[in-house]
């Protein structure tokens, strides 16, 4: 997937967990949502993150491969233990939740990711799978697009005092 694909979904499937939970929607949990998106590439030199990474990206390449490591539950779940339980704010929470979202996304591609890195090198793929730069993907792009936007304008950040307050949950429910 394309790096402002990843960006979109991310941000739309956040913004949707926006709307049906008390998260709110605020610019650092975006920030999050969208870094997070594009964090597990960090193991392609080429890729958007990569070659803004001086030199981090061909290292991990070099040790892990593309969509090794970086692509697995292991590593969402060391960067998600680590984020949460000792830094948790909201753009951590969007970071952790982006980066999950991005190896979701890839799961559906047709290169598939290793879930179970390092137990297994195998590939895991969704049965119905699209590839990267395709029509689909295209296609997955606008629509990721439509429904950010929808859950913009459709309570997303309705009940936020305001999209740019750094409140995040309301315990006061």
């Amino acid at each position: 997937m394309r790096y402002h694909t990843h960006i979109v979904s991310s941000l739309a499937i956040g913004a949707g967990i926006a709307t049906y939970t008390s998260i709110s929607f605020t610019v650092t949990y975006a920030a999050g949502l969208a870094i997070g998106g594009l964090l597990p590439d960090i193991d392609e030199p080429n890729s958007y993150i990569g070659r803004r990474s001086l030199g981090v990206a061909k290292q991990v390449k070099k040790a892990f491969g593309h969509r090794g490591f970086t692509h697995s539950l292991l590593a969402w779940g060391a960067i998600t233990a680590v984020l949460l339980f000792q830094h948790f704010s909201p753009f951590t929470l969007g970071l952790c939740l982006g980066y999950a979202f991005h190896v979701l996304a890839d799961y559906c591609s047709s290169q598939g990711v290793p879930l179970l890195w390092p137990f297994s090198k195998k590939r895991y793929r969704f049965i119905m799978t699209y590839r990267t730069s395709s029509f689909f993907e295209t296609l997955l792009f606008y629509c990721f697009l439509v429904l950010f936007i929808y859950f913009l304008t459709n309570g997303a950040i309705e009940g936020n005092s305001s999209f740019f307050s750094f409140s995040f949950i309301d315990f006061s429910e």
